[in-house]
C-alpha cells in the first residue's frame, strides 16, 4: 500500500485557541468570584476584591499568551502517516517526536468526539496497544481529523490486512489464544480423575 499522509483540519487550531480561551475565562470568573467573597469582609472591602482580580487576570494571562503563540507552531507540526505495517506520528515544537505504533501491537481502535469536536466537524482516532492495556490513556491519538470515520476504517483495513499475512505462528502470538487440542483436553482430564481418586481414598 502507498503511504497515506494527513494533517489535522485547520479546524483543530481553531479548537486549540478555543479551549484554551474557555480556561482562561474559567479561572478569572474563579478569581472574580472568590474577590467578591473576600469582599464581605469589613477588613479586605472593595480593595482586597481588586487586588485578588488583578492577580487573577495577571496569572491567567502569563500562561495564556504563550499557549495561544504555541497553537499555531504546535498544530503545523502534526503529521500522521498509515503504512502497511504501522501508524507513524509526527510532533512538537520545541522538542520535535516521531512515534512509531506497529499494527502487532495494537489491541483496540476507537473514535472520539467530544462537545467542541461535533460542532466543528472533528474527531479523534485513538490507537491503544498491547503497552496500555489496563490504563486509561491511548498510546497514540490522531488528533483533528474531519474525515476520522474514514481514517479509523482505513486503519482496521491495513490492520486485518497485517495480520491476515503474518505467519501462523506470530499470528496465533498476536491474535486470539491457539485452542488446546482434544488430546491434550483428555490428558488433563485424565489426570484430575486420577487427582480426585487419590484425595477420595486418603479421606
Amino acid at each position: 500500500m502507498q503511504t497515506k499522509t494527513f494533517k489535522p483540519s485547520s479546524k483543530y487550531l481553531s479548537k486549540s485557541r478555543l479551549s484554551i480561551t474557555i480556561v482562561a475565562l474559567l479561572i478569572l470568573a474563579g478569581g472574580i468570584l472568590l474577590g467578591w467573597l473576600m469582599s464581605f469582609d469589613r477588613e479586605i472591602g472593595a480593595s482586597g476584591f481588586r487586588i485578588v482580580v488583578i492577580v487573577t487576570a495577571i496569572t491567567d494571562a502569563v500562561w495564556w499568551v504563550p499557549a495561544m503563540l504555541l497553537t499555531g507552531p504546535y498544530y503545523r507540526s502534526l503529521s500522521y502517516e498509515i503504512q502497511d505495517d504501522e501508524v507513524i506520528v509526527r510532533a512538537g515544537v520545541l522538542t520535535k517526536s516521531v512515534k512509531h505504533v506497529p499494527y502487532r501491537t495494537v489491541t483496540n481502535l476507537t473514535v472520539k468526539r467530544d462537545i467542541l469536536d461535533r460542532w466543528l466537524g472533528l474527531g479523534t482516532l485513538n490507537i491503544q496497544t498491547a503497552g496500555m492495556s489496563g490504563q486509561t490513556g491511548a498510546e497514540e491519538r490522531l488528533v483533528g481529523l474531519p474525515n476520522v470515520q474514514e481514517v479509523y476504517e482505513m486503519v482496521v483495513t491495513e490492520l486485518r490486512r497485517f495480520r491476515g499475512g503474518m505467519a501462523p505462528t506470530a499470528a496465533e502470538v498476536e491474535g486470539a489464544p491457539a485452542v488446546a487440542s482434544a488430546d491434550a483436553l483428555s490428558a488433563i482430564l485424565a489426570e484430575v480423575r486420577a487427582i480426585r481418586q487419590s484425595l477420595e481414598t486418603d479421606l
